[in-house]
């Protein structure tokens, strides 16, 4: 135990990130320590931290009393013959006459210089019995760092041995650089468990440059680009950060000069065939290359066919999706400072020669301006009209690399400025906000042309939207209204409906107001159908908020009709939260799964989240729960994925609704805490109000109607005012709180405007949730009769088959206080089986109880022991999940929960279907 608590200990602290790494090699010592040894080999890119492992490896090892071994590969010997297995012979060389005599002779033969008797398989075996020699007094393991430098000989030797060391106690850790998707030191290593190092992820590479000393002045924008290059490479994270620390990083942004990544870059370039150099210099100067266009370039300039999978294998091209580029702008960087002049211009001139002037349109415009020896307007707009044509055709991440490409070409400030601050627009849009933040950063400080300082303050804004502050976010995007010249109409527009969005998430509705009346005033006569949609859109939400019900209803109809029209996925998405206000869940999510497709089409990455917000509350309302929950849980993960904390935080909330709706109070608990922090420090006043009606909700499941009106009445967002929109959306459920807590004056009053909404919306749901509310709130027993009917019969319309549940319960039980027990009986049987179907458990305990009342002898709610009808769909996925061999942390990432919430579940679930492990239940689940 004292030597398990010091091989911990052992571990450096500056693994961040590496915890799947260390899991394994702990396992991989600990199976040495118990007698079932095995290999291990390390691979990932140069700078991946590989050697760093080996070395805690071996600390670790060391500290809990192994046998400790290391040897490295080196390029001086790579082609010799057994002269790294010398090497790792020479330290154990007074150990080989405790072998048996024909081994030694084999080993001894290579010690000295000479071919080993007998052949390989004599060779790999003497190894292995060596290894199992020294590992008898004490476990041992034996490191084999740069193993990709090995001679081909010795590292056919080491896969024999590591193929044989079951049954030892010996361990054996390879690490070896691997490129893109090739296979590291293949030859003579097949069948030895591989693990590939992934990048870093955005937390621990925060970590690790944090703890760095040179990194802690760094301002946040160039520790921002800091992260951004190095793209989770610990080396390039560290290399990068003394540089900047140092002073400014160059435009383009590089490795510095004496890096040893850079030179490693450099070298494997230089160690390639003549023509593969050359296939790589096109692609350097030329950017992301369609894979045909490089071929024609190779034939023109006579290059062997083997030339491109040479520059694969080196890691230096990776091709995908038809497309060939250098992976990652730094390297990109690094071969560009090997290029000469000549290098560069002999490249941009043969690509210009094979290009064909209507399908590569893009990237001739790109060579053109490139051989441009001076000032040239007409190169310049023939690439911003190829630019405008590619976001259409091959999406906006092509447009951002066009424009930043030529931005290092042009020789106009005011140009590159502008260039880079399209292209940071293009890749907010694509998805990658840190490189938008980076081009931003690169644009300059600012001061320039209005154009340039509009579009820039467009895209702050719309990152500040998506990952920040809400309030600063409608402030800049407000300012940038008035920047944009006359002829980039469009551009304001959307700047100010960017600026609506960020007040309703801050839920300052004073500032919209505003906002809308300077949309009123915006108004012409010669608007394109997007540009109405906006000003429509306006004046449709400004009339909601002020229960202006019936105006509302004609603008925000326009504005579905509009979007059509449009047919761009922004204005889809907009048309969809019209169409949800007005109560029409299925178009809403037509228009939202609409938006989703044409922007996943589009290249348009960072539009899908907003989609699925609505896809999500569409299909919530819709009561299509399963649909509801994989749109949020894919909009959590997409949001995070593409830098948007705050949509994230919007999916959040959703979900956590979704579960208060169900009673699993738990679940609705732990999301709200994962988006807690975020809430309150970026002042994200929709999703608290959603986070208040979650909570109420499931305040109310639990019999809780006293907490439950307490909650709705801290529904409240910027500067202290009422979140109109989910106070509204809301109302059902305050009536049922207020009514249950014989707070009947609220419950009318938050029902007149209710139903003006309903009424001006022409909603059918809403419409038969009114007549549900004026049933509970009437004390005649006719006329609250009347109206649950009313209620039913307008639920026969709208399909919502949870609310028609809900609406029968709540009827039933008042039939049945009017002793008519007959009649309620059938409601409730009806309703218990829906509330059964949807796993809506306190829901089903009502209409158990209320059964029970009414004379019915009705079972429990769960009638089936042991089996999995007993579970919640929560439980269910969570058993299938560990069915498939998931951790509870892999649980709770995909199902965004915390572990904590995962183990409550799982305690339930060991509970109810009698089981007590998870082979166990991961049985039933087969």
């Amino acid at each position: 135990m004292e030597a398990e608590r010091s091989a911990d200990a052992a571990w450096p602290s500056g693994l961040y990130g590496r915890e799947r790494e260390r899991a394994a090699l702990t396992a991989l010592l600990d199976a040495a320590r118990t007698g079932r040894g095995r290999a291990l080999l390390l691979s990932g890119e140069p700078g991946s931290g590989r050697s760093a492992l080996l070395g805690a490896a071996a600390a670790t090892a060391a500290a809990a009393e192994f046998t400790v071994l290391g040897t490295a590969g080196t390029p001086a010997e790579t082609a010799v013959p057994l002269a790294g297995l010398q090497r790792m012979l020479l330290p154990v060389a007074g150990r080989l006459p405790e072998l048996a005599a024909a081994h030694a002779a084999v080993l001894t033969a290579v010690l000295a210089g000479r071919p080993p008797p007998d052949g390989e398989l004599a060779l790999g075996t003497a190894l292995f019995r060596l290894a199992a020699t020294l590992c008898a007094p004490a476990p041992l393991l034996w490191c084999v760092d740069d193993a990709h430098l090995l001679d081909t000989p010795t590292l056919r030797a080491l896969g024999m041995a590591a193929r044989r060391l079951t049954g030892t106690s010996c361990a054996l850790l390879l690490a070896a650089d691997a490129y893109g998707d090739g296979d590291p030191a293949a030859a003579g290593l097949e069948g030895v468990d591989h693990l590939r190092l992934r990048p870093l992820g955005p937390a621990a590479a925060r970590r690790l440059l944090a703890g760095r000393p040179s990194a802690t002045a760094l301002p946040d924008p160039v520790a921002a680009t800091v992260l951004t290059l190095a793209g989770g490479n610990p080396l390039a994270l560290t290399d990068l950060a003394d540089a900047a620390a140092a002073g400014p990083l160059p435009d383009p942004p590089a490795l510095p000069a004496g890096s040893s990544l850079r030179k490693r870059h450099r070298d494997r370039f230089q160690a390639l065939s003549p023509a593969a150099r050359a296939l790589v210099s096109l692609v350097v100067a030329g950017g992301p290359l369609p894979a045909a266009l490089l071929r024609a370039a190779a034939r023109r300039l006579r290059l062997d066919a083997g030339a491109l999978d040479s520059a694969h294998a080196a890691g230096l091209l990776v091709t995908r999706d038809g497309t060939t580029a250098v992976p990652g702008r730094l390297l990109r960087a690094s071969l560009a400072a090997v290029l000469s002049p000549a290098d560069r211009t002999a490249a941009h001139a043969t690509l210009a020669a094979v290009l064909d002037p209507c399908s590569a349109r893009l990237y001739r415009a790109l060579h053109r301006l490139a051989l441009a020896t001076g000032p040239s307007p007409a190169a310049e707009r023939q690439l911003e009209e190829a630019a405008t044509a590619a976001r259409r055709d091959r999406g906006h991440a092509a447009a951002a690399e066009a424009l930043e490409h030529g931005a290092g070409t042009t020789a106009h400030p005011a140009t590159r400025d502008r260039w880079l601050l399209a292209a940071a627009a293009d890749a907010r849009t694509s998805g990658d906000t840190r490189w938008a933040r980076e081009l931003l950063r690169r644009a300059g400080p600012g001061g320039g042309p209005a154009l340039s300082e509009a579009l820039r303050a467009l895209v702050q804004g719309e990152i500040q939207l998506r990952d920040g502050v809400p309030a600063a976010a409608c402030r800049e995007l407000t300012g940038a209204v008035g920047r944009f010249p006359e002829a980039q109409r469009a551009l304001a527009l959307r700047a100010l409906m960017l600026a609506g969005e960020a007040c309703c998430l801050a839920g300052d509705f004073t500032a919209y107001f505003a906002l809308a009346e300077r949309a009123r005033s915006m108004r012409r006569d010669d608007e394109t159908p997007a540009q109405r949609l906006v000003l429509d859109h306006f004046t449709g939400l400004a009339a909601t908020f002020a229960g202006r019900h019936r105006e509302a209803h004609w603008a925000l109809r326009r504005v579905v009709r509009l979007a059509e029209a449009a047919g761009d996925p922004e204005s889809a998405i907009w048309a969809s939260q019209a169409a949800y206000t007005l109560g029409d869940a299925r178009r809403a999510l037509a228009l939202a799964s609409a938006a989703a497709h044409r922007a996943r089409r589009q290249g348009a990455t960072a539009l899908v989240p907003a989609a699925l917000v609505y896809e999500a509350l569409c299909a919530l309302a819709l009561d299509r729960y399963a649909a509801a929950g994989e749109a949020a849980e894919e909009g959590v993960r997409l949001a995070q994925e593409t830098g948007q904390r705050n949509l994230a935080v919007d999916h959040l909330s959703v979900l956590a609704l979704l579960a208060a709706l169900q009673g699993d109070s738990a679940t609705a608990a732990a999301r709200m805490g994962a988006a807690g922090h975020a809430v309150a420090s970026r002042g994200l006043g929709r999703p608290e109000a959603f986070n208040s009606w979650a909570s109420a909700c499931a305040d109310l499941a639990a019999g809780r109607p006293a907490d439950a009106l307490s909650r709705f009445g801290r529904m409240r967002a910027g500067a202290g005012q009422v979140n109109l929109a989910i106070r509204g959306l809301a109302t059902p459920h305050f009536v049922e709180a207020a009514v249950r807590c014989g707070q009947r004056t609220k419950a009318e009053g938050a029902l007149r405007g209710y139903e003006d909404w309903a009424a001006g919306n022409r909603s059918t749901l809403r419409l038969a949730q009114a007549h549900r509310c004026h049933g509970l709130l009437a004390e005649d027993d006719a006329a609250a009769v009347g109206h649950f009917r009313e209620a039913l019969r307008l639920h026969q319309d709208d399909d919502t088959v949870l609310e028609l549940a809900k609406t029968e319960l709540f009827y039933a039980s008042r039939l049945r206080r009017t002793r008519r027990p007959g009649e309620a009986r059938g409601l409730l049987r009806e309703a218990l089986a829906v509330f059964r179907q949807f796993d809506a458990r306190p829901w089903a305990e009502r209409a158990t109880a209320e059964l029970r009342a009414a004379g019915d002898r009705v079972g429990p709610v769960d009638r089936a022991p042991g089996g999995a009808r007993e579970l919640t769909a929560q439980q269910t996925r969570i058993s299938e999940l560990v069915a498939q061999g998931a951790t509870n942390q892999e649980i709770a990432d995909r199902l965004v929960l915390s572990t904590r919430t995962v183990e409550y579940h799982l305690r339930n679930i060991f509970s109810r279907l009698g089981v007590r492990s998870r082979v166990e239940l991961a049985a039933l689940f087969r």
